[in-house]
């Protein structure tokens, strides 16, 4: 593992330094420093290989390289400990062709791994400011190494051997330069930047040993090249180390990233300047390289930091762009649109619109197509609201499937029907609408009025007026009133008669929630209930119910006996569905009353379970639990006949409106008609909700229907009312 090497790379390094600073006061053989010079460079090698093997793709190809680029220098610096064991030398160590040649040819395979490891894309801009650094890091090391040549020159002469050394150290020092470039101009790479920059001080190696062969000059037993190979297998193994690393999944940050780049130019150029002040007040002058050279680089970042000041706007505007645009339709943003909407001074009209069943949709067909439904609704209102208002209308894309459209004036805004293709599938949505026109408070306005088409499923458009903001009020004073009634007991159950035909007899009864405040007026359920489920309380209140219903039951299996009543049925929204609570809280109540759980029925809508998933799982839940399971009101939601397949189904009870149409023609009649089959070939039972009339009655049970309700037979009634139904009952069977 390279855990297993760094340490020893750690070791050798510390070793080698100890080593320097001992043979500086004592001698000793001249081949104990080559020890760490030989066993660092071993352990890099070794580094590099094992990340090549537990890596795959550009990463394993990139680390066998640089292995092998490793492998070369590790020879090298065992070929040097050979020269100086068997070349005698008086002033600079020996280092024969075959070292220096090996040194190149590792330094050649190291720079040849990382030019060809990939960059990642980049616009043009991106590319000429990478070409610039690319030059200015190029012109800097270029004066860097005219005085490295002319300090070479003076301290080692121009024999054939110091040229070889001099082609070597300048190799291993492009190999530096070559790194940072990299790093600097490589938008995305598989090797974390880390490790990249762990690899970029190998290339001072060179460079750096020269210098130390000048100072450790008068200790033959001591090596410039021997002090720093160590370190190069240190550095190494870092790399190693952190290539193997997996960084967090992070976004990128552009601004961040270009201004970090910036310290290109600076560096440089402050590196250069002090190059500079250094060779003027050593010998009082520059040379031709030099100052051509720090001319040059002056109009290279005069040229970067332009490029970059043209990047960075462009990249500002591309940032406000993407804040006032949302990224998936295109579509204006929110914050774009709520300004618009708010510096109108003229009449406007704000249409706002919801897409009802977007969360069914996309939980049950995936993210996919709810994608493409968005695009595609995006798409249409651009095309009706450009139709109507050309280049002044604006369309947006408020947040989830909600979406708004500005409008100059007062026109009729007509979306159409709710059909779109989306990404192969057709799919069909109703709309919630909210508008408002006139220049003050347009947007809160549209709110309220899609607020109200949502809470109230027969109303697909409303338009604001006064009253919407006294209903506002009503809704707030009820949500204060909530928790306070639940806790007083000001709420109270009635139960309706589910009757069997053709004589009436009673064999069920639905409970009704009724809210009457203390100074005796009534909360309509229609009021409530919408709150309750917008503030979260519709659980604690459907848990209160439950278990009221539960003790009913139990109370009326007591005075009745267990057959009296067939079932007692309890509604449950879709937010108590997603209350991983609800299958405990029927459990309990039902063990705690004795009551089987065969005689309750959960009454659930079509919408709460068409998406599937928490909301269909509790209802299997609870079927297993022995429950009966009814789809209420149903017809009037998605009317999936899929859906009586998924869901474990019991009973259907038939929408009030499809009752409404008996005794007509053939057309209005056929749904019921329909219905009573599918159930009866599915095994369920039906009950038709609404019945009002005697006629009706008598068509339902020609039709087959068995189980009826409504005000015909009976209003909900309180407890008592049922006890004296069932007692009436039980005197007419004796």
């Amino acid at each position: 593992m390279v855990a297993w090497f760094l340490p020893i790379a750690v070791v050798m390094a510390v070793a080698e330094t100890l080593l320097i600073v001992l043979g500086i006061r004592a001698g000793f053989p001249n081949l104990l420093v080559w020890v760490p010079a030989v066993v660092g460079p071993a352990m890099a090698a070794a580094a590099f290989l094992h990340a090549a093997k537990a890596t795959e793709g550009a990463l394993h190809t990139f680390w066998r390289r640089v292995g092998v680029a490793m492998s070369f220098v590790l020879v090298a610096s065992v070929s040097q400990t050979v020269d100086v064991a068997t070349i005698p030398f008086d002033g600079m160590p020996p280092i024969g062709s075959r070292t220096l040649s090996l040194y190149v040819i590792g330094t050649i395979l190291a720079i040849s791994a990382l030019l060809r490891l990939p960059g990642g894309g980049r616009s043009w801009r991106q590319l000429t400011t990478a070409v610039l650094d690319v030059a200015v890091v190029a012109v800097t090391a270029g004066i860097a190494a005219s005085q490295y040549v002319g300090w070479f020159m003076d301290r080692f002469g121009v024999s054939t051997s110091a040229w070889w050394l001099n082609i070597a150290m300048m190799a291993i020092a492009v190999a530096g330069v070559v790194v940072v470039v990299k790093i600097m101009a490589a938008r995305e790479s598989p090797v974390p930047r880390s490790a990249l920059w762990w690899l970029a001080p190998i290339g001072l190696a060179g460079p750096l040993s020269t210098v130390l062969m000048t100072l450790l000059k008068q200790w033959p037993h001591l090596n410039g090249s021997a002090a720093v190979l160590p370190f190069v297998g240190l550095f190494g193994a870092m790399a190693a180390h952190f290539g193997l690393k997996k960084p967090p999944q992070q976004r990128r940050k552009p601004l961040a990233i270009y201004r970090r780049s910036t310290a290109v130019p600076l560096v440089a150029t402050g590196l250069t300047s002090v190059l500079v002040a250094i060779v003027v007040l050593r010998t009082g002058h520059l040379s031709t390289v030099q100052v051509a050279g720090t001319a040059l680089l002056l109009l290279l970042v005069v040229a970067r930091q332009a490029m970059a000041l043209s990047e960075n706007s462009t990249l500002l505007d591309s940032v406000a762009h993407h804040a006032m645009h949302d990224e998936l339709t295109g579509l204006y943003s929110r914050r774009y649109f709520t300004a618009a909407a708010a510096a109108v001074t003229e009449p406007h009209t704000v249409v706002l619109i919801d897409l009802k069943d977007f969360r069914s949709i996309n939980d049950g067909l995936g993210p996919e197509v709810g994608d493409a439904l968005l695009i595609a609704f995006g798409q249409r209102l651009e095309s009706m609201a450009g139709e109507r208002a050309g280049a002044d209308a604006i369309v947006a894309r408020l947040g989830g499937d909600e979406f708004g459209v500005l409008l100059p004036g007062y026109p009729e805004f007509l979306i159409g029907d709710g059909s779109f293709e989306a990404a192969g599938h057709e799919v069909v949505v109703d709309l919630s609408i909210g508008i408002a026109d006139g220049t003050d408070d347009l947007f809160r306005r549209a709110e309220l009025a899609l607020r109200e088409a949502t809470l109230n499923p027969g109303q697909q458009l409303v338009r604001y007026d006064a009253s919407l903001e006294r209903r506002l009020t009503q809704r707030a004073t009820i949500a204060a009133d909530l928790r306070r009634a639940l806790t007083a007991g000001d709420f109270h159950l009635l139960y309706q008669p589910i009757v069997e035909l053709p004589d009436g007899r009673m064999t069920g009864v639905e409970s009704l929630i009724r809210w009457s405040r203390p100074d005796g007026t009534i909360v309509s359920p229609a009021d409530f209930i919408p709150v309750a489920e917008d503030t979260g309380l519709i659980v604690e209140l459907g848990a209160w119910i439950i278990d009221e219903v539960c003790a009913q039951a139990a109370a009326w299996r007591r005075r009745h006996g267990p057959d009296a009543l067939r079932s007692i049925a309890v509604n449950v929204s879709a937010r108590q569905l997603l209350d991983p609570g609800l299958m405990d809280v029927v459990a309990s109540a039902l063990a705690r009353h004795g009551v089987p759980a065969a005689q309750l029925t959960v009454e659930i809508t079509e919408t709460a379970v068409f998406g599937g998933g928490r909301a269909l799982a509790t209802v299997t839940a609870l079927s297993q639990l022995g429950v009966s399971i009814a789809l209420d009101d149903f017809g009037t939601g998605h009317s999936s006949l899929g859906l009586l397949r998924t869901c474990p189904v019991d009973i259907i009870k038939v929408d009030k409106s499809f009752v409404d149409g008996l005794n007509g023609t053939p057309q209005q009649e056929a749904i019921a008609i329909a219905l009573t089959g599918i159930a009866d070939s599915m095994g369920l039972r039906t009950v038709a909700e609404g019945v009002e009339t005697v006629e009706q009655a008598q068509r339902l049970f020609e039709l087959g229907y068995r189980f009826v309700q409504g005000f015909h037979f009976a209003r909900p009634l309180p407890p008592a009312g049922i006890d004296a139904m069932l007692e009436q009952a039980h005197k007419l069977a004796a």
